[in-house]
């Protein structure tokens, strides 16, 4: 989950700050393998209306299992490239193979990297639209923002 308050999953697949602050300041960051893999975050708001929206329809919503999430899922590479743009910047990447990049990284970060990297997530929210009248208000890019903006506020992350 992301929005305000709570801290991003990187383009890396991890949740270190620094990835931010170095696309903020047009500096090189490396992916593992291509940049394609997927991510796909969702606001904590639009999370919050899944739930509400299988309470207010729990006749179709008994027994079933939906995905809360935007409308769509964005790859490491574009996720990378729309972070250094917020900050006028263009991306600065490189692509690594995985057993190189993972030393680029620490232990921590690698596993954690891995864990979302291996999983690659795209989720259809088609069934929660059709049943639950699930809308999310967020694309994956705009509540990444709104947690990128909090952290900077905080000063968890610093873009000079």
């Amino acid at each position: 989950m992301v929005g305000a308050g709570w801290p991003p999953l990187n383009p890396q697949g991890h949740f270190s700050p620094w990835v931010f602050e170095r696309l903020a300041r047009g500096e090189e960051i490396a992916l593992p393998h291509l940049g394609l893999e997927t991510f796909h975050p969702v606001h904590a708001d639009d999370v919050a209306q899944g739930f509400m929206c299988a309470l207010e329809n729990w006749d179709r919503a008994a027994g079933q299992s939906f995905h809360a999430v935007s409308e769509a899922a964005v790859t490491q590479r574009g996720y990378a490239e729309a972070v250094a743009s917020w900050f006028g910047r263009e991306a600065r990447l490189c692509f690594l193979p995985w057993d190189d990049w993972r030393r680029t990284v620490s232990e921590d970060e690698a596993f954690q990297s891995w864990r979302h990297v291996t999983h690659s997530s795209h989720c259809s929210i088609a069934k929660a639209g059709k049943l639950l009248g699930y809308r999310p208000r967020y694309t994956s890019l705009q509540a990444v923002r709104e947690s990128v903006e909090w952290l900077i506020r905080q000063g968890r992350i610093t873009t000079r």
